[in-house]
């Protein structure tokens, strides 16, 4: 869902006059951290789905949680930039039930193919099926969205908060005038 709407703010932006060129003004501290946590993310998906088991059962969840604390180092340190604070509190949440529940992100059963409801019951991934026993249950991915030519998507409230956040950062960095342009209009 981030990509689409990373593409629908551009779009807008644009078509109000924004400038993609914009984009590349933005300064982000401490970038390193996103590859970083997304490195640590795909590693841990990988080894729990080919079932590698390198160290400790607590490991993975240890992991996948701290991926999601490096993710929140980032964006409370760029915390000034616009929509960076509803991208934080995204990640929080996010983080929040996935530290709760073990290292995994639980998702409501409802909306997944049996295959994939099946893998997640023996633990494969870095999901989880809600269950009785899932803590915070209200912020899992407990959302669907299936829009014609898109791929379906499960999501939970800190994903939409995130969205949020990134259309604000976008919109209003694209929108921003320069330092040139200010000059232009103050002369």
């Amino acid at each position: 869902m981030l990509i689409e709407t990373l593409i629908l703010a551009l779009v807008i932006s644009l078509i109000s006059g924004g400038k993609l060129s914009r984009l590349g003004e933005l300064v982000l501290r401490e970038f390193w951290l996103v590859p970083l946590a997304l490195l640590l993310q795909g590693a841990v998906y990988w080894t729990t789905l080919k079932n590698i088991t390198v160290g400790p059962n607590w490991r993975n969840s240890v992991l996948d949680t701290g991926s999601y604390f490096l993710l929140l180092i980032f964006t409370l340190r760029n915390s000034r930039l616009p929509g960076m604070r509803w991208i934080t509190s995204g990640i929080l949440l996010n983080t929040m039930v996935i530290a709760f529940n073990g290292g995994v992100m639980p998702v409501d059963p409802f909306f997944l193919p049996e295959t994939l409801r099946k893998a997640l019951s023996v633990g494969q991934g870095t999901h989880g099926l809600v269950s009785a026993t899932t803590h915070l249950a209200f912020l899992a991915d407990r959302f669907y969205l299936a829009i014609p030519g898109l791929q379906k998507q499960v999501f939970s409230v800190g994903d939409c908060v995130i969205d949020m956040g990134c259309f604000i950062l976008v919109f209003r960095t694209m929108k921003k005038l320069s330092t040139a342009e200010k000059l232009q209009v103050k002369v």
